[in-house]
Order: structure tokens, then C-alpha cells, then sequence
């Protein structure tokens, strides 16, 4: 973005920074929180967290949804930013791919909400309390920053373009109260939180309509198809999860795209080794390419002067 060379660029990449550090900080800390309670680091051996540490649980999702730049969070204000930057800048193409590249995102870090607090506790986990009150303080701090920028990003964004505007004036940012405006659009957090909040609430409410009468299953009650599992992965609620996507998109990695990726990876493998061979780490061999270069450098100059 900052090849953009542009006010967006700038502004966008700024954002992204900043953003990025409360989104990450936030999840970096509910996921050391939770490897402080249950004292594993695989998540196979977790699960059914989410009534144990509701606010770990909220955490990881609230960093998820911004971490991806889907609204309403602050982070679809950076993603906002970067598709004005390019499209105003014509690259359709890589336009295209920065709005999937968001939904990808979610669909990858959802294993982790999915893996770590949904599904049926582990039976040595029954116990396990929230994470320790010096991980939640700072993580509710991050999350009212999170949810105060969301709503107000001219708190932020604002100040920071009225600097970058005299070093990049061509399509500055211009601002009405919290509401950002391009020549593309305007993007306006509230109306964008209120429309997320509402179709968030129909979904519960129809959720909750559908599943009223679901029965609930007990922790051990469970059918493994008359076999018995052989590793532990096997038998956890996020098994094989990512088995749909197989079936819906599996036919772009099998197997000619398969073999094009593995051909793409030799080749940047064996580009790499062959660059080894020159770019040793060797203080001498970096001290003789040197010399080489100048001893090659004046040999040319000064058949040129000639």
C-alpha cells in the first residue's frame, strides 16, 4: 500500500499498522490465557471452552471478525481504505483480490473459535476457570479501544491525514463528523454497525427459533461409525473441519492446480539453493564478490571512457 504513494496508501497502511497491533495484542493474549488454564498448546486436546471463558471466547471472536476486516469492527475501515487506494488507482484485479482475501481470512481463524471453546469440554477441563484477571484487563482494555475506533475512526484517521495532506494532497480523505468521504463513497461506521447488529440479530432470532426443541446430547454419547479411533485428532469436535470446503472448492487444488503450486515451490526452492551458493553468510566470500564487482565495474568504465 505505501507504493500507492499516495494520501490513501499512506492512510491505509497507517491504519492497518495501528489496527493490527490492538487486533493482534488481543489475540496473542485470550490465546495465552487459555494455555495458562489448560496447559496444552494443542488444540485437539481443548474444546467446549466457551462457557468456561466467555471472555476469552469474546475476545478471540471480536480479534477474528477485525483481524479479517469484515464489518462493522475498525478493521473494515482499513479494508474501506485500501479498496479506494487501489481501485482509484485502476488495479481492478488486485482489488478483487484484497475484498475476498478479508472473507478467507475469517473462514481460516474460525478454526480457532471453532477448534477451543465450541463443542463438549474435555473431561480433566470441567474445572477449568477464566484466565487469570492480569490477561482479561488488558483485553477488555483493547476491546473498548477496538469498539471506540469502530464507531468514531476519525478519532484516529482524521489527524493523521490532515499531516499526510501536505505531503500527498491528490485524493485526501475528507471528513463529515465520523463519516469518511472518496470520490468513490463514503463510509459511515454507525450506519455500518447498525446494519451489521440488525442482520446479527435476525440470524439469532432465527436460530433460536429453529433449535427450541434441538435435544441436547450428553458428553460421552457419541458414535464413532462402530470404529475405534486410533489418535486423539480423531475424536475431537473440529476433526477433519475443513472437509466442506474440500467438497465444494476441491476441485481448484486437484490435481492439475495441485501439481502447477508444487512446480511454482521446486522452483523457488531450487532458486533459493542456487542463490546459497554466492550469499554464504561468509564475511570473506562477501569481501571477494566484492572486489570482484570492482575489478568487473572498472574494467567497463574504462573501456567505455576509451
Amino acid at each position: 500500500l505505501l507504493a500507492l504513494m499516495s494520501h490513501l496508501g499512506w492512510l491505509t497502511a497507517t491504519a492497518f499498522v495501528m489496527n493490527h497491533f490492538v487486533f493482534k495484542s488481543l489475540l496473542f493474549l485470550a490465546a495465552a490465557g487459555v494455555i495458562y488454564r489448560v496447559k496444552t498448546r494443542n488444540m485437539y486436546e481443548m474444546g467446549g471452552l466457551i462457557k468456561k471463558m466467555p471472555i476469552s471466547f469474546i475476545s478471540v471472536m471480536i480479534g477474528i471478525i477485525a483481524v479479517s476486516g469484515v464489518p462493522p469492527l475498525t478493521g473494515f475501515g482499513g479494508k474501506w481504505l485500501s479498496y479506494n487506494a487501489i481501485i482509484l488507482k485502476g488495479w481492478y484485479f488486485q482489488g478483487f483480490l484484497v475484498s475476498i482475501a478479508g472473507l478467507i481470512a475469517f473462514l481460516y481463524l474460525f478454526r480457532l473459535v471453532y477448534t477451543v471453546f465450541l463443542g463438549q469440554p474435555k473431561t480433566e477441563h470441567r474445572n477449568v476457570k477464566e484466565a487469570p484477571i492480569w490477561y482479561i484487563i488488558p483485553q477488555i482494555v483493547l476491546l473498548g479501544a477496538i469498539m471506540v475506533f469502530s464507531v468514531g475512526p476519525n478519532i484516529l484517521l482524521k489527524p493523521i491525514g490532515r499531516f499526510l495532506v501536505s505531503f500527498f494532497p491528490d485524493q485526501a480523505l475528507q471528513w463529515s463528523g465520523n463519516v469518511a468521504h472518496t470520490s468513490l463513497g463514503y463510509w459511515s461506521p454507525i450506519m455500518i454497525m447498525n446494519i451489521a447488529g440488525g442482520i446479527f440479530a435476525i440470524i439469532a432470532v432465527w436460530l433460536f427459533i429453529i433449535t427450541r426443541k434441538a435435544k441436547k446430547v450428553k458428553q460421552f454419547n457419541i458414535v464413532f461409525a462402530a470404529e475405534r479411533p486410533f489418535t486423539p485428532e480423531t475424536t475431537h469436535f473440529a476433526h477433519n473441519f475443513f472437509a466442506h470446503y474440500n467438497r465444494a472448492i476441491g476441485w481448484m487444488v486437484t490435481p492439475h492446480v495441485t501439481r502447477f503450486w508444487n512446480f511454482v515451490t521446486d522452483a523457488f526452492h531450487s532458486t533459493a539453493d542456487f542463490v546459497r551458493r554466492f550469499y554464504t553468510g561468509n564475511g570473506q566470500t562477501y569481501a571477494i564478490q566484492l572486489l570482484a564487482y570492482v575489478v568487473v565495474l572498472y574494467f567497463i568504465t574504462t573501456k567505455g571512457g576509451r
